[in-house]
């Protein structure tokens, strides 16, 4: 039947892609800040009054975070909500698309969050005002290329 005559809402068809590549992107960050502050799923999940297997979908990007769980998880974690869309361009023209760390990727990561200098350099980082955080990264980029 014609949705239009019957005065019935039109359903959205679900994609069957997976994950759009911002959601992804989003739960990567959401990864990386909680690892940095040593923080569990569970942990993280009481404070937002969900489940850990919550916290599990977003940082997989299976789930959407809503804004209000977003503004709940910077709260948690003590980062500025920019911090959770840093890298995705500037949104000018089309959609941005994230490209979502492996697996493997993010398993070779966990052992630059226990060396606690390292963790003092990321919490450290991630309270930084955004274009202090851009001039970081540019002088990281420059400093690493750069011929000795």
């Amino acid at each position: 039947m014609d949705a239009k005559r019957t005065g019935q809402k039109q359903r959205r068809t679900i994609k069957a892609e997976g994950a759009h590549p911002v959601d992804a992107h989003v739960g990567q960050r959401i990864l990386l800040a909680r690892q940095a502050k040593r923080m569990s799923q569970k942990v993280l999940a009481d404070q937002l009054g969900i489940t850990f297997q919550q916290i599990q979908k977003y940082e997989k990007g299976k789930n959407r975070v809503s804004a209000s769980v977003l503004y709940g998880i910077t709260c948690a974690l003590d980062v500025p909500a920019t911090y959770f869309f840093d890298g995705l361009g500037t949104g000018d023209g089309p959609a941005p698309v994230a490209t979502p760390l492996a697996v493997e990727n993010l398993k070779a990561l966990k052992p630059l969050f226990t060396v606690q200098e390292n963790v003092n350099l990321l919490q450290n980082y991630l309270r930084a005002p955004l274009a202090v955080r851009k001039a970081v990264r540019s002088l990281l980029s420059i400093v690493a290329t750069e011929e000795t």
